[in-house]
């Protein structure tokens, strides 16, 4: 009777140990996972009148290209060409518009979270505002 207890024991610790393995994997921030497209998510009961996605390309570790395609009901489809940088942890993103003769135009975010699915970022300077995404297409 001891076996079995002992066995059912192991048994149950292994399937906590594995399951918790599982959730811990979805939450590692990795800057690898920024390459591709990024459509954002609103919270539930909130109605868009349209969409915003983010196509990133690095170039380098950090810096590449980003492309910024947003449909509006009222103002149809919409596309910008931008260059990105990041910082060196990842966790500071500028997305910058290159203006002819003119000083550069810059958007700073920082980023919360950055899995494999989900990117959750803040503008810089304003943490009550949390923007939510999801990777529609990986590259």
């Amino acid at each position: 009777m001891k076996p079995l207890k002992l066995w059912k024991g192991i048994l149950m610790m292994y399937a906590a140990f594995t399951f918790t393995s599982c959730c811990q994997d979805e939450d590692i921030f990795d800057t690898n996972n920024l390459c591709g497209t990024w459509e954002q998510v609103y919270d539930k009961g909130v109605v868009s009148e349209g969409y915003i996605q983010y196509t990133f390309t690095p170039l380098a570790t950090t810096y590449g290209t980003c492309s910024i395609h947003s449909y509006d009901v009222f103002a149809g489809d919409t596309t910008y060409q931008r260059t990105y940088t990041l910082t060196k942890d990842g966790h500071r993103l500028n997305i910058i518009q290159r203006q002819y003769g003119e000083n550069p135009q810059t958007q700073e975010w920082d980023i919360q979270k950055l899995t494999s699915s989900r990117m959750t970022w803040t503008p810089v300077g304003r943490p009550d505002i949390m923007l939510n995404y999801e990777k529609v297409i990986r590259h």
